[in-house]
């Protein structure tokens, strides 16, 4: 924990007002919300400015904030807020997004003696960092985050870092859309473990090529410490092709590591080892990805002599996030709805359309928004999306109802696949929800997928309470 004074030195900045020998004890990065008692750091993220809610951040309760020098509204904005508050606590920097860096840099080496456990891939990050987390945390006190709030996750990281005092271990997701970031925050977390367990095609538009994904994503262990390991998932083509290193020691984790696997209604159960005793599991989570994270879970918790009982209930009692394949249902009318609303890549949206296909339903419904990022730009989008069409040949749904400029090419590709009353393009979420609901009965599934653009979650709040699904 930072006082002003030492911000100031850290960052160096100048105090432009308020008490220097005030702690600072809570950061905001948020754009949307402004908790009070908050010090506001208004991140730039391609290209928009937060500067703007400076204002508003100070009216609903923040202590201070964080200003570049060379604002055009600089003086607007500080004499405004000293107007609102004259105790208000300012800090003029040269750059903001690089003083919460430095913030970082710094909260890391004043706890440089607890460990990291640093993961990345192309899609599952948060699915993981929270199975990881929930094992560990039943007998450590865990760092962690789970609200995604990584518009900016070099600056998301470093904000999170500043509570490091309070916790035992941190269990943290490095995201990147571009080439160096993966190197910056592996310099900022120093991981004692570090794991990468996919590569796909999410933000390829600006990597390229997998194999360029696959080079940012090994930059995890430019500054990894201590224990000094990475795990990888072995199942991965490109994973595959990571080789031994004197810098670290590689470990794989893969479905190799279970047996007598069934997927079912109900959810997944299979059998593995725990201290190399045979454990089976019978869970309510759908998809052999969940099997897979479990088994790196399992794995970690031993390297930190988790008892064995409290691994076992940690992951009986695991439920996921809302938006990663979370299954909600109304028993009763056997209604079930995916809500898989939080992120797409084309690999997120095959695995969830080829999960929900093995649920049996009489009824199937995909609902689908726009992809991420195609290979290389917008002609390549529109590829992914004409892939995701194609592929609804190898699956067993009855309805598919489309949203956003991209699907225009799911659906050319998807049609030959449904009788033409059965496939629907629609301009908005209220024409998609007046047709859905219409079309759900008894014994139906619905798949919900999209990039987070059209904000499908509203539709998922919608379906929820309509249908009453828990």
């Amino acid at each position: 924990m930072f006082n002003l004074k030492d911000i100031e030195k850290i960052t160096k900045g100048l105090i432009i007002n308020g008490n220097e020998s005030q702690y600072i004890r809570k950061y905001s990065t948020s754009n949307t919300t402004f908790d009070k008692d908050t010090f506001y750091v208004p991140i730039v993220f391609k290209g928009h400015d937060n500067e703007g809610n400076i204002i508003r951040a100070i009216k609903n309760g923040a202590v201070g904030f964080m200003i570049n020098k060379n604002s055009m509204n600089y003086e607007k904005i500080v004499n405004t807020a000293k107007e609102i508050n004259p105790e208000i606590f300012i800090l003029a920097v040269d750059d903001v997004n690089y003083a919460l860096y430095d913030l970082g840099i710094k909260a890391r080496e004043l706890n440089i003696q607890k460990e990291v456990i640093a993961i990345t891939g192309s899609y599952g990050k948060s699915t993981l960092t929270n199975l990881i987390s929930k094992v560990l945390e039943t007998e450590m006190k865990v760092l962690h985050d789970f609200s995604n709030d990584n518009n900016n996750t070099r600056c998301h990281l470093s904000r999170l870092l500043q509570y490091f005092d309070n916790y035992d271990i941190a269990v943290l997701e490095l995201g990147t859309a571009d080439f160096g970031r993966i190197e910056q925050m592996s310099k900022l977390v120093k991981p004692s473990i570090a794991v990468i367990n996919s590569i796909g095609t999410a933000h390829i538009n600006n990597f390229k090529t997998k194999e360029n994904i696959l080079k940012e994503k090994m930059h995890i262990v430019d500054y990894i410490k201590d224990k000094k390991i990475l795990y990888i998932n072995s199942d991965d083509e490109y994973l595959q092709q990571v080789k031994k290193s004197d810098n670290y020691e590689l470990l794989n984790y893969s479905l190799s590591n279970t047996w007598n696997i069934k997927e079912t209604n109900q959810g997944i159960k299979f059998t593995t080892k725990i201290y190399d005793k045979e454990t089976s599991f019978e869970l309510n989570l759908y998809g052999t990805y969940f099997i897979r994270n479990i088994v790196l879970a399992i794995k970690i918790a031993e390297i930190y002599n988790i008892k064995y009982e409290n691994i076992v209930k940690a992951i009986n009692d695991f439920k996921p996030i809302d938006g990663r394949f979370k299954v909600l249902k109304n028993v009763s009318n056997n209604i079930i709805v995916v809500d898989d609303t939080y992120n797409s890549c084309l690999e997120s949206v095959i695995n969830g359309l080829e999960t929900s296909n093995k649920m049996s339903s009489k009824r199937k419904i995909a609902v689908l928004g726009t992809i991420g990022s195609g290979a290389n730009g917008k002609d390549d989008t529109s590829i992914v999306h004409e892939q995701v069409g194609d592929y609804f040949k190898n699956l067993e749904f009855d309805y598919l109802y489309l949203i956003g400029d991209y699907t225009k090419h799911t659906f050319k590709n998807a049609s030959k696949n449904f009788p033409q009353q059965n496939i629907k393009r629609f301009k908005d979420k209220e024409s998609l929800l007046k047709e859905l609901t219409k079309t759900i009965t008894s014994d139906t599934l619905v798949y919900i997928k999209d990039a987070g653009l059209q904000k499908f979650e509203e539709i998922i709040y919608v379906l929820k309470e309509k249908y009453n699904l828990i």
